[in-house]
């Protein structure tokens, strides 16, 4: 059996804790961007889904009325989350009899994604700083990552 020594102190030294402090210090470099690109997918997600859910109601608009609503018209869902701070603004930006386009444009923070589009056909698009995403990034933000 071993008895510690009475005369010896206790307790960590300076370097065993700046070790553990770097130790942290690179973990956080790491976590903290791949948990805002979790968080920034999650608003994307909310987004198509509520792009497609006023996909349906324009549908069903054009089912009762045999035309769409027009650009300006209220959505039931206008912003991405329905509740607490909007990151996605949505909105008919084509709104004509035959046709429309809805568009969910993200608010503050530029997002790699760009304004998400649907329109009647189904046909999903997004537009990055003003200019139409290649089928590539289409495909790649409508999945989600």
């Amino acid at each position: 059996m071993k008895y510690r020594n009475p005369n010896k102190p206790g307790g960590f030294t300076l370097i065993e804790l700046m070790v553990v402090v770097a130790i942290i210090a690179i973990l956080a470099r790491v976590a903290i961007p791949n948990y805002r690109q979790y968080v920034q997918r999650g608003d994307r997600a909310a987004a198509m889904a509520a792009l497609l859910q006023n996909g349906n109601w324009m549908q069903q608009q054009f089912t009762i009325n045999n035309t769409y609503p027009v650009a300006g018209a209220t959505l039931p869902v206008p912003t991405s989350p329905a509740n607490g701070t909007a990151k996605y603004n949505i909105s008919i930006s084509v709104g004509t009899g035959p046709a429309y386009k809805l568009s969910a444009a993200p608010t503050g923070t530029a997002d790699k994604c760009g304004t998400f589009t649907l329109d009647n056909t189904g046909a999903k698009s997004v537009t990055i700083g003003g200019t139409a995403g290649s089928a590539t990034v289409i495909a790649d933000c409508w999945a989600g990552r």
